[in-house]
């Protein structure tokens, strides 16, 4: 997992993910060039990119059933 930070300060990035004690890398992207790049339209939006390296869902929002539904048949997918 790796969450992308469209934050201007690299400060405010940093301050978010310590709040939320997170365990994984967070990219500062004040551009947001990689939300660009993936069509991302609202915040938050959940990307699961799957084993084959595409895409395998988008979750607009910050409903973690659905996350976490996704997740598992990204995992399951062969």
């Amino acid at each position: 997992m790796v969450s992308v930070s469209l934050d201007q300060k690299k400060e405010d990035a940093g301050a978010f993910a310590r709040e939320l004690r997170t365990t994984f890398p967070v990219i500062f992207d004040p551009n947001a060039t990689i939300a660009t790049k993936f069509g991302v339209a609202s915040l938050p939006t959940n990307i699961v990119i799957g084993r084959n390296g595409k895409v395998a869902a988008v979750i607009e929002g910050a409903d973690t059933r659905k996350l976490d539904a996704a997740v598992a048949r990204a995992l399951a997918a062969r």
